[in-house]
């Protein structure tokens, strides 16, 4: 297997706009090739980050409120209004790999629409509902949208290896942002359309995404992959889509157990909450932009990933001993540091592993323990948080990052410096 730490960094890659060899000589050619191209990149990764922002930003508004609007649906019972939460994130592991499968052999932009599509029909049935059954029913098809590993490949094919790190970013981003909104404006909204409503307005947002998928070129820019990133066998790919698990797990954690430490700590009320994490989360970002430029200029992704879990484990298993909102500010300015760098180095990373051939199969594999992770972190956390308090539950997460980053640590030699199939 090829070796990704001889992978040409100052090579140009070709696929995108060929430039003659004279001109690449002149500093202002080479200005106008990568001005022209990364703005066709940041455009479509822009789009996309949209189309995700909106569909997550539909589930965002809902979570915070669900639990106390569902009371009045015939058949309500705790344990059915769990299920109707959960079942989308169900859903969603499920299918993230045959829609990558897919993807590999329809096309992302025709999977991207039928994504939507279900996701639509999904808020239609779940609008209307009038028993809790239904409802169920319209958030497992809600969940049967599993696109996220399908943009993410898509994300890949317009995009060089070196443009990477940023472009999953922006990706991260529109899911970040798309959680902060919701944090301030759910209960307003709940208040004023209820729980149909909201529904609702889940379909509009996902009539609005297919729109913006219709803006990307059915057949986009073939962007050439240098010759030796030719696919990797599974065992970095699993090692990935592992820490991509452990990763939103903590963030599943981190979001149940965190807000009860707020209010009972603190004194912050829930509607508070987005004081300390709007800025926290825009300090992190000042900080994250230079890094990946610099990650996606070296293709050093596996060399930054041990110290981001490790930095992701000091962030959360800290949390419980900030004693004043400052220094709280600052660990959770850590954590989102930290996840924001992995969220958008490993699937960079992974694309390079995978080529472009089968990379929608293989980026469902890695959506799909995205999603497992987080339905078991929220019911981890949520017993941890029942049985042993905040504390007990934000440090062991940051036990379990620790490890984590130990073992990148020793792994990363073998498999992403190697190419070392399992």
């Amino acid at each position: 297997m090829p070796s990704f730490a001889r992978l040409p960094v100052q090579e140009p890659v070709p696929g995108i706009t060929q430039v003659p060899a004279a001109q690449q000589q002149s500093g202002q050619a080479a200005a106008r090739f990568d001005t022209r191209d990364g703005a066709r990149e940041i455009r479509y990764a822009a789009t996309l980050s949209a189309v995700i922002a909106l569909r997550m930003l539909g589930l965002f508004l809902i979570l915070p409120v669900f639990m106390l609007l569902a009371v009045d649906i015939p058949g309500f019972t705790p344990q059915s209004a769990g299920l109707a939460i959960g079942i989308y994130g169900l859903t969603q592991a499920l299918l993230q790999q045959p829609f990558g499968w897919l993807s590999d052999r329809w096309g992302r932009r025709p999977v991207l629409l039928l994504g939507l599509l279900l996701f639509a029909v999904g808020g239609v049935v779940a609008a209307l509902a009038e028993s809790m059954s239904a409802l169920i029913a319209g958030r497992a098809l809600q969940g049967c949208g599993a696109i996220a590993g399908v943009a993410m490949a898509l994300a890949a094919d317009v995009t060089r290896p070196q443009r990477r790190p940023l472009i999953m970013a922006l990706l991260g981003i529109g899911i970040g942002a798309a959680f902060l909104v919701s944090m301030a404006l759910s209960v307003p909204l709940a208040m004023l359309l209820g729980l149909q409503g909201l529904f609702w307005l889940t379909v509009a947002f996902a009539l609005a995404g297919i729109a913006l998928v219709l803006t990307v070129p059915r057949s986009p820019p073939h962007i050439a992959e240098p010759a030796e990133a030719t696919p990797a066998g599974m065992a970095p790919i699993w090692l990935l889509s592992l820490g991509v698990f452990l990763l939103h797990a903590v963030m599943t954690l981190l979001f149940v157990a965190l807000p009860p430490m707020l209010v009972d700590a603190f004194g912050l009320s829930l509607a508070a909450h987005w004081k300390l994490y709007v800025p926290t989360m825009l300090v992190s970002v000042l900080f994250m932009v230079p890094l990946l430029r610099w990650v996606g200029a070296n293709l050093a992704e596996h060399r930054m990933l041990p110290w981001a879990f490790l930095t992701l484990a000091v962030a959360v298993g800290l949390l419980p001993l900030g004693s004043a909102l400052p220094l709280l500010a600052v660990l959770v300015t850590l954590y989102f540091l930290a996840f924001n760098l992995l969220e958008a180095g490993m699937p960079a990373l992974l694309s390079r592993l995978t080529g472009s051939r089968g990379r929608g199969r293989r980026m469902g594999v890695y959506s799909t323990f995205q999603f497992l992770g987080a339905f078991c972190g929220g019911v981890i956390g949520g017993w941890l948080l029942g049985r042993f308090g905040s504390a007990a539950a934000l440090m062991t997460a940051g036990a379990a990052s620790l490890v984590w980053g130990v073992v990148l640590k020793l792994m990363t030699k073998r498999f992403f410096l190697t190419g070392t199939a399992g």
